[in-house]
């Protein structure tokens, strides 16, 4: 989605969904269709600390999930929509090992977004969904993502995940302040 874009743009950075900062791809995985975006804009500050780990370990068949996004804005507005679900599969579309295929809805708009376990775990990042079934979405699987970020020698703010034990409400209120709008033009 990033590829060849002339600009980006990132919007929701503290709740702030008028105020946007410009971006550019610090990396992208073509296979796995991931980017590292960096904020490049004289305005922006800091995100904080992260409050949720990246998970390098495959999930399991069964494992609870979860989607936080931003889909359909123009019909759902700007407040993040959850969804929940199930890992299905442990492989994606047409077998693809790299990808889950996970029961939670996912909608244009998700995809970018990120897929957590029941600890607050990131364990994915949204990138499809099978139209012609019912709840079969996907979600490359994070490892791939970890292995994307220790391959540029950027300053990638830690995470360190406080959320397990939370219940989910309490998850989303923290995770919510890390989950962005990215306009990509």
């Amino acid at each position: 989605m990033v590829e060849g874009a002339s600009a980006i743009q990132i919007k929701g950075i503290n709740g702030n969904f008028d105020k946007k900062y410009n971006a550019k791809v610090v990396s992208y995985d073509r296979n796995n269709d991931l980017a590292i975006l960096k904020i490049d804009d004289s305005d922006f500050k800091s995100l904080g600390n992260i409050p949720y780990g990246i998970s390098q370990k495959t999930s399991e068949v069964g494992e609870e999930c979860f989607v936080l996004g931003y889909p359909l804005r123009a019909a759902m507005g700007d407040e993040i929509k959850l969804t929940n679900g199930l890992i299905s599969s442990k492989s994606g579309y047409q077998g693809d090992i790299t990808s889950y295929q996970i029961s939670a809805a996912a909608q244009p708009g998700n995809s970018g977004g990120p897929l957590f376990d029941k600890n607050g775990n990131l364990i994915g990042i949204v990138n499809a969904k099978l139209t012609i079934a019912e709840s079969a979405s996907y979600a490359v699987k994070s490892p791939y993502l970890k292995t994307l970020m220790s391959a540029i020698d950027d300053n990638i703010p830690p995470t360190t995940n406080i959320l397990s034990g939370k219940s989910l409400a309490e998850q989303v209120k923290e995770i919510k302040k890390f989950i962005y709008i990215i306009e990509v033009q």
